[in-house]
C-alpha cells in the first residue's frame, strides 16, 4: 500500500470516526479528534497495518493527517524489517 492510500485510508478513517477532515494537511485533533478517538484510530491503525503502526505518542505529536499517514507507513515498514 502506498503512502497516498494510506493517507487516503486515514481520512476515510477520520471521517468514519465523525472527524471533520477534507484534505491531508488538516489536524486530527483540531477536526474534532480527542483522545477516545484516538484510541480509535490507534486501534483501527493496528487492525489493518499492524501492531505498533500508530503509537500514541506519535499521534499526538504529529497529527496531520499527512503524518499520520506517514507515521503508519514508516512504523509498517519498520516491521517488516523486523519480521
Amino acid at each position: 500500500m502506498s503512502s497516498t492510500e494510506i493517507e487516503a485510508w486515514v481520512m476515510n478513517t477520520c471521517r468514519e470516526l465523525g472527524l471533520l477532515v477534507a484534505e491531508p494537511g488538516d489536524d486530527f485533533f483540531n477536526a474534532g479528534g480527542n483522545s477516545l478517538t484516538a484510541v480509535r484510530l490507534i486501534a483501527k491503525a493496528e487492525e489493518r497495518f499492524g501492531e505498533d503502526s500508530l503509537p500514541a505518542d506519535d499521534l499526538f505529536e504529529r497529527s496531520a493527517v499527512a503524518e499520520i499517514a506517514s507515521t503508519i507507513l514508516t512504523n509498517r515498514d519498520r516491521s517488516r524489517v523486523l519480521d
